[in-house]
């Protein structure tokens, strides 16, 4: 990491502007867990030495982040990526495992390494201000390995791929509006019958958003003939109407996978009370990628 933050360039100059050598220059360098795998075909121009130039965020950056709507749908972060990184060309197609990479990669190129953040000690419940140096989470190792083996039910073979930003951002705003409509109807004063009535029909739409979740991260379905299954539409209706066993077995792969991916905590100290602890580290597109006065 340290490499790649000194081997900052200078963009191309754009021909005609006074102001081009003025302009934002790649700040760092950023190797992905996913070493290129795992994304879509012309998502991504992945240059040759693996490591992806980010840019600074500009004025127009931050001011995209702080539009509620484009933040709930996911287009404000798709944007930013884009913008930042310009190799990656459709941002949507992030697997998973690289996502919190590419944004603390953006983060420190654009407020630098440390981070403030704050913590309740569980021993003396006293909230205190900390600092992190973001780096430790970029150095990280991440074992990705799991994804290349399948995962054996009766005489079928299922591989397993990463999800998306685009599949995650889609299953987490329908799990919002669901969520919302259950508390909408908690709260109105229509009949008992009619709100057994909509809570059936939220906890269908989960169901079904569920399954959907969980055929998405299955890349194909090998047939013992050697037949490679890969159709969406298929693959969901096979994840649908499947035993139990199935979705065990897929769930039980998928753990493994997660074992692989280290978990984001900080270690920290009190200083009223002097207590170890470990602080978890979550990602608030919101707040994230706000400077520190």
């Amino acid at each position: 990491m340290q490499e790649a933050l000194a081997r900052a360039q200078v963009q191309p100059t754009q021909s005609g502007n006074p102001l081009a050598g003025y302009m934002r220059t790649p700040q760092i360098y950023l190797s992905l867990p996913s070493k290129g795998k795992y994304w879509k075909e012309g998502s991504v121009d992945w240059p040759s030495n693996g490591e992806l130039p980010v840019l600074a965020m500009s004025t127009r950056d931050e001011l995209v982040l702080k539009s509620p709507d484009a933040l709930m749908n996911g287009q404000a972060v798709v944007d930013v990526i884009e913008h930042c990184i310009p190799a990656i060309k459709d941002a949507w197609e992030i697997p998973v495992c690289d996502f919190d990479h590419i944004l603390i990669g953006i983060r420190i190129a654009s407020y630098g390494e440390q981070m403030e953040y704050t913590s309740t000690c569980p021993q003396c419940n006293e909230l205190n201000e900390y600092e992190i140096d973001l780096r430790m989470f970029i150095d990280m190792p991440v074992d990705t390995s799991g994804y290349q083996n399948e995962t054996v039910y009766k005489d079928l073979r299922l591989k397993l791929k990463p999800a998306t930003y685009r599949s995650i951002n889609a299953s987490n705003m329908e799990a919002f509006e669901q969520q919302r409509m259950f508390a909408v109807v908690q709260a109105t004063d229509m009949s008992e019958e009619e709100k057994l009535k909509r809570f059936n029909e939220v906890f269908a739409k989960l169901t079904e958003l569920n399954v959907k979740q969980l055929a998405d991260v299955i890349e194909y379905i090998t047939l013992p003939n050697g037949e490679k299954v890969d159709n969406r539409l298929y693959l969901n209706e096979f994840i649908e109407n499947s035993d139990r066993t199935v979705i065990d077995a897929v769930q039980k792969h998928q753990n493994q996978i997660n074992s692989g991916m280290p978990e984001k905590s900080i270690p920290t100290t009190c200083p009223d009370c002097n207590h170890n602890y470990n602080t978890p580290f979550t990602f608030d597109q919101a707040n994230f990628f706000e400077s520190v006065s």
